[in-house]
């Protein structure tokens, strides 16, 4: 059945194409690292998975426009980092224009869906002005999105910390270098667009009124270098990720005794591939950093949170 109504983007009246919030290519990936070959969500973590959210929102011309960077940032960035490939990367204005296309996707969702309930109107003025902005910029009607920048980090594993290790969630690394996640977040100085792809955080501004917190990120608009550096962000951002690897936790605390079990099956059936996976990287670095403690809330072996 046709889905017929105005794009979400260029407003045109077409038949709409089913749409990714967040890339494919990055679901597609969770799924084939996992070791098991299986992703589950925390809004339901024993139902497994095998793709991302998807809505009737864009027009053929649209889809494509946006999926152009998209396979950019796939092929030159996100899987080359992630293999470890290489450890720097000059980009060109691709890499702006993923980064606009995917905070605007993740901020419609949420406005559409939630509708930004407990905002004030002042908030939603800025709202609605950064999602004309950012969608001006993809169509081609601006030269940059100004003041509502995007910042992009990468992460690797991490060695140390400056604070007491028991403060941090023993999941930090299957969430930082494995999980695929959206959020909006909102401070008293700050409201930001929040999507995780593996690796990589992308952060959409929306309002920030200490900008000289967020220091090394900021995504160019012609051409940059994405290589290591000393990134400085605030700490309630740290603090931030910190509690949503431990909404993981949580969330598969519930997973049912039937749902391990497949699970544990599929484990024994995938032992080596399990073993070469990224996902088992990612619970050895979580590993070396609290020992037993990564995995005593009984967090699955074989599947992967998305």
């Amino acid at each position: 059945m046709s889905h017929v109504g105005p794009c979400k983007l260029c407003g045109v009246d077409s038949i709409l194409r089913l749409s990714h919030i967040l890339p494919a290519f990055a679901i597609r990936w969770l799924r084939e690292s996992s070791g098991g070959g299986h992703i589950r969500v925390s809004s339901s973590p024993n139902v497994r998975i095998q793709d991302g959210l998807k809505l009737y929102w864009l027009c053929d011309s649209c889809e494509d426009l946006l999926g152009k960077t998209e396979t950019a940032f796939s092929n030159k960035l996100f899987y080359p980092y992630t293999e470890r490939i290489q450890s720097e990367f000059r980009y060109e204005n691709w890499l702006l224009h993923f980064c606009v296309s995917l905070s605007w996707r993740v901020l419609e969702y949420h406005r559409v869906n939630t509708t930004l309930e407990g905002y004030s109107h002042e908030e939603i003025k800025q709202i609605d002005k950064a999602r004309t902005v950012w969608k001006e910029f993809l169509q081609g009607k601006r030269p940059h999105p100004g003041v509502y920048r995007q910042h992009l980090i990468p992460f690797e594993e991490i060695r140390s910390f400056t604070f007491p290790v028991e403060d941090v969630s023993p999941w930090i690394h299957r969430y930082l270098l494995r999980a695929i996640d959206m959020d909006l977040l909102r401070g008293k100085t700050t409201n930001v667009v929040y999507s995780k792809l593996g690796r990589f955080i992308i952060l959409g501004f929306i309002r920030e009124d200490h900008p000289s917190r967020w220091q090394g990120a900021q995504v160019r608009a012609k051409k940059g270098t994405i290589e290591p550096r000393n990134y400085k962000l605030p700490i309630q951002f740290f603090r931030y990720i910190n509690e949503r690897a431990n909404k993981i936790t949580r969330a598969m605390l519930d997973i049912s005794p039937r749902q391990q079990a497949k699970i544990d099956e599929s484990l024994r059936e995938n032992k080596e591939r399990f073993i070469a996976s990224d996902q088992f990287l990612a619970m050895q670095s979580d590993a070396q950093l609290f020992g037993i403690a990564a995995f005593d809330a009984g967090f699955p072996l074989g599947d992967q949170d998305g």
